[in-house]
């Protein structure tokens, strides 16, 4: 189903900035219209502001008689002529008592209705606008109004001028300030678009081959055109898809590794099985071939308890109970354990270890779990170690850490070999060892799990020398086992 147009992140963050910028000139120009019209208003505000108090010096002299009602229209005429524009003095009705045109007598335009109440409320206060006094006028009014008194009765009045000047200037700004607003929006807007698409572009880019990679296309990467956060993402994403294609690729040797391991025995098992079924081997050696039936199912034991430790122990499901352990008495019962495989091989073992008084070496460790490394570590030792050779055990203390050495006098490991140690089911054949009797998992099992007893492990060899594991975990404060 396709997705609405404007649910794309793109869209949303063009719309999200645009509609900002919108606002932003919206305001400003409401800003500089304001600034402008109230700067060229100004001046007319003043002025007649003035000439109202001129009117309104007028209004006691008739009440006093000192000057007539004729001569009174004169000197507001003479006002009005000053402002060119038009004096009302408008009476509680509505009407024009006394004014500087001929509406003298006459109801106040409908227009000017809300000034004029205002003006009765004792309000002041000028307004500009569109609206004509006079059919003949050509643009806009700017109209103060106040309120007063004649004769002792309440009166407003009205002080018009034409403001055909300042409208036509206002005009003119605000055409001057609308055009580049719009202009500037049109051009913000389109760089936002620029930039909302390719800030959006790489994510979409992803977001495909994010969709390419589940359906199995291990091949797809997304380009870096950035070193900014979006292309370290992009970065980001394709070192994940070379990870997962290593990790793919492992797997695949992995499983190629296990059915290997697998078909081995199984075919020894089935071929032998099939043999003595058919009685193609004499039965007085049944013997002999069910020891190598147990043999086989004895090394399918040990691949499929080696298979589910390493996998238990990548997974993370394995639990180390950790407790502070005295590595040298450790070692001690794992030797005893040793010892007599050692004899059957006719190897010699060397124990440099710390004399029964000394002072614990103890180090946190799973119990259960060192033994396993170290008899991983013994067995491969002796596997390697030809008849009459020697296997030195050393344990001591360097450092802060518990330290354990296992050498040995066997054929040694070479530079290439040495490298791929660790390595899933990688197993070093020679031509002086008949039969691998390992399930190549040991040396992996074996650094698995002193990483996580937080230990290291190295190792040294020389071909027809011999081979050297050194093994090293932190101390603990306790001082006893």
């Amino acid at each position: 189903m396709r997705k609405p147009w404007f649910s794309s992140f793109y869209i949303k963050i063009f719309l999200t900035f645009l509609v900002t910028c919108i606002l932003f000139f919206l305001g400003l120009a409401l800003f500089w219209n304001y600034y402008f019209t109230d700067l060229f208003y100004k001046d007319k505000k003043e002025m007649l502001s003035s000439r109202f108090g001129e009117v309104a010096k007028l209004l006691p002299s008739i009440q006093e008689g000192t000057i007539s009602t004729r001569e009174m229209r004169f000197g507001v005429r003479i006002i009005a002529r000053s402002i060119n524009g038009q004096v009302w003095l408008v009476d509680s009705s509505g009407m024009i008592l006394n004014g500087s045109s001929e509406r003298e007598g006459t109801l106040i335009p409908k227009v000017v209705d809300t000034l004029f109440i205002d003006g009765l409320k004792g309000q002041t206060g000028f307004v500009a606008g569109e609206y004509k006094l006079d059919e003949r006028a050509r643009g806009g009014t700017l109209t103060y109004y106040a309120p007063s008194q004649l004769n002792g009765k309440p009166i407003v009045i009205f002080l018009n001028v034409p403001a055909i000047e300042v409208s036509e200037a206002l005009a003119a700004v605000r055409w001057n300030i609308s055009v580049p607003l719009l202009f500037s929006l049109l051009t913000v807007g389109l760089i936002l678009y620029v930039i909302s698409r390719k800030l959006a572009g790489p994510l979409q880019q992803m977001n495909r081959a994010a969709l390419e990679l589940a359906g199995g296309d291990f091949t797809v990467r997304v380009p870096v055109t950035s070193k900014d956060e979006v292309g370290e993402l992009a970065s980001s994403f394709n070192f994940m898809v070379d990870q997962l294609v290593n990790w793919e690729d492992s797997r695949q040797e992995f499983l190629a590794n296990v059915s290997h391991e697998l078909r081995s025995p199984l075919t020894s098992l089935r071929g032998l099985i099939i043999a003595m079924n058919d009685k193609i081997i004499p039965e007085e050696k049944y013997g002999h071939y069910l020891k190598i039936c147990d043999y086989e199912v004895q090394r399918l034991q040990r691949l499929v308890n080696d298979l589910l430790d390493l996998a238990r122990i990548q997974n993370g499901m394995d639990v180390f109970l950790t407790y502070p352990i005295d590595i040298v008495g450790k070692t001690r019962e794992v030797l005893d354990l040793i010892k007599p495989t050692l004899a059957d091989k006719k190897i010699t073992l060397l124990e440099q270890l710390p004399e029964e008084s000394y002072s614990p070496i103890v180090s946190n460790l799973d119990d259960d779990r060192f033994a396993q490394i170290l008899q991983n570590l013994l067995h491969n030792a002796i596997q390697f170690t030809p008849s009459g050779g020697t296997i030195t055990v050393r344990v001591g203390e360097e450092e802060g850490h518990g330290t354990i050495y296992i050498l040995d006098t066997g054929i040694g490991i070479s530079d290439d070999e040495l490298q791929r140690i660790w390595e899933r089911f990688y197993k070093a054949e020679h031509s002086r060892i008949s039969r691998s009797e390992g399930t190549g998992l040991g040396l992996t099992i074996v650094k698995h799990l002193v990483n996580g007893m937080k230990g290291t492990i190295e190792v040294a060899s020389e071909v027809g020398v011999g081979t050297e594991f050194k093994l090293s975990f932190p101390l603990s404060e306790h001082e006893g086992a």
